[in-house]
């Protein structure tokens, strides 16, 4: 892996709405490799093919989104660190220092390095330049509701055999689910072959889990071809100390490779029913139709960061913020639960550490994947 073109990568400035430079950046990149169909929407999502099908193929596809959730910095300075890390999402990590790269102002603050999902974006461009058939697209505006995915060009996926995302944090993560949207068939030809093939990759057990949403989501409402989506590497996401860890995007890179090795170019038909709406979380047309809205506390100005026995919530705007132990939590998910109808088993959030509202987590195994045992909402 290019450790410069990366750091490049990252220093590049994205926020919801404010994608400008990192699609401009992905366009030039992809504009200097040879053989490559390119395009960009009105709505400035990037589409790129390579590589012409035999008969009976379908293109491999890979994606990721074009925003983060942090401010506009006059520079973003990356530096390459040692660090260990955190517990994520179910998974504790022993306290080994392992080659990382953290992002801070010029001033010397930490700024958040935007690895949900400039990770993504890497590995895609990577992805798109090392195999010789694949499809790749960037779609922007997803923290705040999958924006740019909701607008996808449906002809895009019409050769489409499978679709991977990178845009999980860790490297233990497997999404079966998005917001009530199952992406595969747990018993199905699809995840036999791509369970070991992430095994074999990341060199650890993955977790099968829901995710809250991401454009994966989107993708698979629009298809029938199975989705998923994995870790790539990003740590402490959403805050200003967030990093990414070397070694597991390249492992995400490799992962990208074997799947397309052990799938092929083949169509792995998958169709699922549509949720309803009361079956759907975090995923509203308008902020304002959220029952978590009111005028001065909205969606997008909260942010919850994970501690060890509990978490921190705070109002990014007010820069108000209040620490909750698990125990506590435990009891908030409880009312959102009943009140907004998180039909997830309370014992599974709760045994995973709480982690953070929406995402469940169970361990599985190559040794399980004959017959896996997977939880999503229902």
């Amino acid at each position: 892996m290019n450790i410069d073109k990366f750091k490049e990568l990252l220093s590049v400035p994205t926020k919801t709405y404010k994608e400008t430079k990192m699609v401009e950046y992905i366009m030039s990149s992809i504009g200097d490799m040879d053989g490559i169909t390119l395009t960009c929407d009105e709505h400035n999502n990037i589409y790129a093919t390579k590589g012409a099908l035999d008969e009976g193929e379908f293109y491999p596809m890979f994606i990721s989104h074009t925003d983060t959730v942090h401010e506009l910095v006059n520079e973003i300075i990356v530096k390459e660190e040692m660090l260990s890390r955190p517990i994520t999402f179910g998974k504790t990590f022993d306290k080994e220092l392992v080659p990382c790269l953290k992002a801070y102002d010029e001033n010397g603050n930490p700024t958040g390095i935007g690895g949900d999902d400039k990770c993504g974006i890497f590995i895609c461009l990577e992805l798109l330049k090392q195999l010789d058939k694949v499809k790749v697209a960037f779609f922007v505006s997803e923290e705040t509701g999958c924006h740019g995915s909701r607008n996808c060009n449906v002809d895009f996926l019409k050769d489409v055999g499978y679709c991977t995302q990178y845009d999980a944090p860790g490297d233990h993560l497997i999404s079966l689910s998005c917001s009530g949207t199952q992406l595969f068939d747990v018993d199905g030809e699809f995840f036999k072959l791509a369970l070991p093939s992430v095994i074999k990759s990341f060199k650890n057990e993955m977790m099968v889990q829901s995710h809250p949403y991401t454009d994966i989501m989107q993708i698979k409402q629009k298809s029938d071809f199975s989705c998923i989506n994995i870790s790539c590497g990003y740590y402490n996401m959403h805050t200003s100390n967030e990093f990414v860890c070397v070694d597991d995007v390249v492992r995400s890179i490799e992962a990208g490779k074997n799947l397309v090795k052990d799938l092929g170019f083949k169509k792995y038909e998958f169709k699922n029913e549509q949720p309803t709406k009361s079956q759907t979380f975090f995923d509203f047309d308008n902020t304002e139709d959220s029952p978590f809205y009111d005028d001065v506390h909205q969606l997008k100005s909260i942010d919850i960061i994970e501690e060890e026995e509990g978490f921190i919530i705070v109002d990014i705007y007010e820069e108000n913020q209040f620490y909750i132990d698990d125990e506590d939590g435990y009891k908030l998910y409880k009312i959102l639960k009943d009140r907004y109808r998180f039909n997830w088993p309370g014992w599974i959030l709760k045994s995973a550490g709480l982690n953070r509202l929406g995402w469940v987590a169970i361990a599985i195994t190559e040794s399980t994947v004959d017959n896996p045992y997977c939880l999503s909402p229902k």
